[in-house]
């Protein structure tokens, strides 16, 4: 346990903001299964809807500093080739 005060507290902060971002991080890997799902089931319209609502919520996440920008752009990227690339 920390002996001073001012590490005390960011111990405290650091222990809501870890729950916090586990929260978003799982809701995101949720939202993820979705759209694969949908992706496998050779459904395009669903795909995009589900991708739709994966991709605002990465974005809320970056801009909650929950992950990088640069890091949702690639996400979001890597998923529309997966939804572009079905027939």
């Amino acid at each position: 346990m920390p002996n001073i005060a001012s590490a005390s507290k960011r111990l405290r902060q650091n222990e809501v903001k870890n729950l916090y971002n586990r929260k978003i991080k799982s809701f995101l890997n949720t939202q993820k299964k979705k759209v694969i799902k949908s992706i496998e089931s050779n459904d395009k319209s669903a795909a995009m809807t589900e991708f739709k609502k994966y991709a605002s919520a990465l974005d809320k996440a970056a801009r909650k500093s929950v992950i990088h920008s640069n890091r949702v752009a690639a996400k979001k990227s890597d998923m529309m080739k997966k939804i572009n690339a079905m027939n």
